[in-house]
C-alpha cells in the first residue's frame, strides 16, 4: 500500500483506514490512560517525599548537636598528679583518658586501625556505602558472623553524642552526625579524636590510657604486635580482653595483622614475626594508688580551688613535692616496725584479720582496732613534703593520722621550751637542780610532776636534762621563762593547734598533729628559717597554662645561733641520750632529734633531722589506750625513723651541721658544763656564739685545762628506753592523787 492511510468505500461513503499498529490494545490503553492525573500524582509524591525527608531530618536534629557544638566538643580528660621527679603518682578521672596528638600515635597503630575498622576512611564522606553493603551480604550469608558497617566517623559520632542502643532511629542519627562531623573536621582531626575517645576495656578510654593499662607504658613505645592487639579491642573489649581471654585476644590480634598484610601496611615477614610474639600484657592492671593519704590531700585542695568537674574531667596536670622513692621507704619502714611490735606484744587485732563492714565502706571509716602509725618527711630548706603515710591501710581507714589526728607529743614538745630559754639568755651549760617539786595548781590542789625513772639527779646542765629527757628541769625551766613565751615560740615555729598555758606544757600535754610538729623541727634544721609545708608546686590545665604556682616563703623566726645551739643539744639526744638506739641500729650520720612518750604509753613519737631532711613518726592506737608496757618513743617509734633515714641517706654524701659564722668551739665537761680538765671523765666539744662560751675550768674535776679532745668515748645514758637487748627496769613515775595533790602525765 503506497500510502499509510487509504480511502475505502463503505455503503457509498469514504472512510479512513487505521493502521494495524494503532489498533493494538496496549496502544489503545495508553491513549485512554489519564496522563495528566498521573503526572500530578508524581509531582505530589516527590514533594511529599521531600517533605517527609525534611521533616525526618528536622525531627532527628532535635536531639543532635549544632555545628557550633560539634566544633566546640570537649572530651573528658583525666587529671594527672606527678611526684617531684615527674613520675605519675595518681590519676583522677570519670573516664580514664589522656589526650595525645595524632603525630604521637605509632604508624602501626594507625594502619592497624584503618585496616580493620575503616579501609576507605580517607575516601568516603562519613558513610561507606560499599562497606555497608559488604557487611549486609556478610551478615545474610553468615560468612564469619555478624559484621558492622560503621565507619570510624560513625563510631566517633556514636561515642561522642549517642548511646549504643541498636535502633533504626539511633542509626539514622549516627549517619546524620557522621556527615556533619565530616563537614566540620578534617580527616586527621577525626582520626585523632577517635583514638582519644574510643573505649578499649578495663576502664581505659583512648589509646594512651590503653597502652598504660595493658602494657604499662606510653602509646608511642608500642610495638607492632602490641598495636595490633589494641586496634582489635574496640570491636568488643570484653570478648577480646587479653587478661581474661588471652586466646581470643591472640586470635583477634592475628586477624588484625592479616588485615594489615591485605592492605599492604606490613609485609608477610612482619606478620610472621609479630604473630610469633606473646601478647605481653602486664599481669596486673596499671595502678596509680600510691601515697593515698597524700593524694587525697591534693584532691581536696584541687576540688576546693577548681571544682570537681575540673578534677575529674578537666585534664589538669598537678606537680607535687612528694618523692615516690622516699614514700616507699617511709611506708616500708613504718609497716615493718608496726608488724614487729604486733609480734612482740602479741596483739590479736591486726590489719590481716580486720574486715571492713558494708556501712564502713560506704560512709568511710575513721578508726581501726589495730595498732596504727603515721610518718612525715619534709625538706626543711623548702618546706616540701617528701613523704606522708597517714595510716596502715587506706581501704580500712582514710583518716589521715599525719595531718588530722591530734595527739599529745610528750617530751617531743620540750625543744620549744629550751629554744625559748636559749633565745632569751640561757646557755646549754647552765645548771638546774633535778629534785622533787610541787606547785600550786588552784582549788587547793598541788601539781607534782615526776621523772620517768623516779630518780632525781641533783644539779644538771640544761644540755644533759634535754639529752636524758628529764621532766623536772623542763618544768622548772618553763616556769622561769613563762608559759606564754614558750607558747609564742611554738606558734612562731609552726605549731597552730591550741597550746595550754600551764606548767604541764613542759610534759607535752597540748595536742598537736605530726605534720606541724615535724615542720616546726624543720626550723632548727634550717638554721632558724621557717618554711611552711608545701605539697603542690604547680597546676596546669590540659593546654599547659599555669593555673596555680606555689613556692617556698622563708621566714626567719629564730636566730641562726639559737637554732645551732638547740641542734647541738638535740644531737646529744641521738648520740648520748634517749635517741641513742638509732646509733645501735647502725645509723651513723650526724643527726638531731627528740623522743616523746605519753602517760601509760598511749602515744610514742620520734622527730629527728639531718640538714636536708626532717622526719617524724607517731605510733599508737586510734582509741587512746596503752600500746604496751615500756613502749616509749625510743622503742616504738624511733626504729621506723632510723630505718627510713638509713635508706634515705644511703649512697648520698654525709651532711654535717655547720656552726654559724663567728662561733667558737670549746672542750666542755659534760657534768659541770665548764671548761674541761684532764680529770673530767666525760668531755665533748661544743660550739658557742662568741662571748657566750664558759671561761672557768671545771671545779668538779680540778686539773689542767684540755686543749685537745681526750681519747675516750662518752657512754650514753638512756633514761627513757633501755638499749636494745637490755631488760627494761624503768617504770613510769606517777604520784597518786590525794585530796591535796594533783598528778599529771609524766611523758618522756
Amino acid at each position: 500500500m503506497p500510502h499509510a492511510l487509504s480511502r475505502l468505500a463503505h455503503h457509498g461513503k469514504e472512510i479512513l483506514a487505521i493502521p494495524r499498529t494503532l489498533q493494538h490494545p496496549a496502544v489503545r490503553a495508553a491513549r485512554r490512560f489519564p496522563w495528566k492525573l498521573f503526572f500530578a500524582l508524581v509531582v505530589i509524591a516527590v514533594f511529599g517525599f521531600a517533605g517527609v525527608t525534611f521533616g525526618l531530618v528536622q525531627w532527628l536534629r532535635r536531639d543532635l548537636p549544632t555545628p557550633q557544638q560539634m566544633v566546640a566538643v570537649q572530651t573528658p580528660v583525666k587529671t594527672t598528679v606527678y611526684d617531684a621527679r615527674g613520675r605519675i603518682l595518681h590519676e583522677f578521672f570519670k573516664e580514664n583518658r589522656s589526650l595525645v596528638p595524632l603525630k604521637q600515635i605509632p604508624r602501626h597503630l594507625i594502619h592497624a586501625t584503618l585496616s580493620t575498622e575503616d579501609r576507605n576512611f580517607y575516601h568516603h564522606w562519613g558513610v561507606d556505602l560499599w562497606g555497608v553493603a559488604r557487611a549486609a551480604v556478610n551478615n545474610v550469608t553468615h560468612l564469619g558472623g555478624t559484621q558492622g558497617g560503621s565507619t570510624i566517623t560513625q563510631q566517633l559520632a556514636r561515642n561522642l553524642f549517642l548511646g549504643h542502643e541498636r535502633t533504626v532511629t539511633r542509626k539514622l542519627k549516627e549517619i546524620a552526625l557522621a556527615i556533619e562531623i565530616e563537614r566540620n573536621y578534617s580527616k586527621d582531626q577525626i582520626l585523632e579524636m577517635y583514638f582519644n575517645q574510643i573505649y578499649f576495656g578495663e576502664g581505659a578510654y583512648g589509646v594512651d590510657a590503653a597502652a598504660k593499662t595493658f602494657y604499662g607504658k606510653p602509646v608511642e613505645e608500642l610495638t607492632l604486635s602490641e598495636c595490633a592487639l589494641l586496634a582489635g579491642l574496640p570491636a568488643n573489649p570484653s570478648v577480646y580482653s587479653p587478661r581474661r581471654r588471652p586466646k581470643a585476644a591472640e586470635a583477634r590480634r592475628d586477624k588484625v595483622l592479616r588485615n594489615m598484610v591485605a592492605t599492604q601496611a606490613i609485609t608477610q615477614a612482619d606478620y610472621e614475626k609479630a604473630t610469633a610474639e606473646a601478647l605481653g600484657v602486664t599481669p596486673m592492671r596499671y595502678g596509680n594508688d600510691r601515697a593515698p593519704w597524700f593524694v587525697e590531700m591534693v584532691r581536696q585542695h584541687l576540688d576546693e580551688r577548681f571544682g570537681s568537674n575540673s578534677v575529674y574531667e578537666g585534664g589538669l596536670r598537678v606537680y607535687t613535692t612528694l618523692d615516690m622513692d622516699l614514700q616507699q621507704i617511709a611506708e616500708r619502714s613504718l609497716e615493718v616496725q608496726l608488724q614487729q611490735l604486733e609480734k612482740e606484744l602479741r596483739l590479736k587485732a591486726t590489719p590481716d584479720n580486720y574486715n571492713v563492714t558494708a556501712t564502713e565502706a560506704v560512709k568511710g571509716n575513721l578508726s581501726t582496732p589495730y595498732l596504727q602509725g603515721s610518718f612525715v618527711a619534709v625538706d626543711p630548706r623548702t618546706g616540701y613534703i617528701r613523704a606522708m603515710v597517714g595510716g596502715r591501710n587506706w581501704n580500712h581507714s582514710n583518716f589521715n593520722r599525719a595531718t588530722q589526728a591530734l595527739r599529745q607529743p610528750g617530751s617531743a614538745f620540750k625543744p620549744f621550751i629550751y629554744t625559748a630559754a636559749i633565745d632569751n639568755g640561757f646557755h646549754p651549760n647552765d645548771i638546774i637542780v633535778d629534785e622533787p617539786v610541787s606547785f600550786p595548781a588552784g582549788n587547793g590542789m598541788m601539781y607534782q610532776p615526776g621523772n620517768y625513772d623516779r630518780t632525781y639527779r641533783g644539779p644538771v646542765t640544761l644540755r644533759y636534762a634535754l639529752q636524758q629527757s628529764i621532766n623536772i628541769p623542763a618544768v622548772k625551766l618553763l616556769r622561769k621563762v613563762g608559759t606564754a613565751l614558750v607558747a609564742s615560740y611554738a606558734r612562731r615555729m609552726g605549731i597552730h593547734t591550741p597550746i595550754g598555758q600551764n606548767l604541764s606544757m613542759a610534759l607535752g600535754t597540748s595536742e598537736v598533729t605530726l605534720l606541724e610538729l615535724t615542720s616546726a623541727y624543720g626550723v632548727l634544721a634550717n638554721r632558724g628559717i621557717r618554711n611552711d609545708p608545701l605539697y603542690i608546686l604547680r597546676v596546669e590545665d590540659k593546654n599547659g597554662n599555669v593555673l596555680e604556682r606555689n613556692a617556698p616563703r622563708p621566714a626567719e623566726v629564730l636566730s641562726e645561733e639559737t637554732a645551732a645551739v638547740i641542734t647541738s643539744m638535740l644531737q646529744d639526744v641521738v648520740d648520748r641520750g634517749t635517741g641513742y638506739p638509732a646509733r645501735l641500729r647502725g645509723f651513723t650520720n650526724p643527726a638531731a632529734g627528740k623522743t616523746g612518750t605519753m602517760d601509760n604509753y598511749e602515744d610514742a613519737w620520734f622527730v629527728g633531722y639531718i640538714p636536708s631532711l626532717v622526719a617524724g613518726v607517731w605510733v599508737g592506737f586510734d582509741e587512746k589506750k596503752t600500746i604496751g608496757q615500756g613502749m616509749t618513743g625510743a622503742r616504738a617509734a624511733l626504729p621506723a625513723w632510723t630505718d627510713f633515714m638509713m635508706n634515705a641517706t644511703r649512697g648520698r654524701p654525709v651532711e654535717t651541721f655547720e656552726p654559724p659564722s663567728g662561733s667558737i668551739s670549746r672542750l666542755i665537761c659534760s657534768d659541770s658544763g665548764m671548761l674541761a680538765t684532764d680529770h673530767c671523765p666525760k668531755v665533748r666539744a661544743q660550739s658557742f656564739a662568741s662571748g657566750s662560751e664558759p671561761t672557768e675550768a671545771c671545779t668538779l674535776h680540778p686539773g689542767r685545762a684540755l686543749e685537745a679532745p681526750p681519747d675516750q668515748p662518752s657512754i650514753p645514758i638512756d633514761t627513757e628506753a633501755p638499749p636494745a637487748g637490755a631488760p627494761s627496769t624503768a617504770t613510769p613515775a606517777a604520784t597518786p592523787p590525794t585530796q591535796a595533790t594533783a598528778s599529771t602525765p609524766t611523758p618522756h
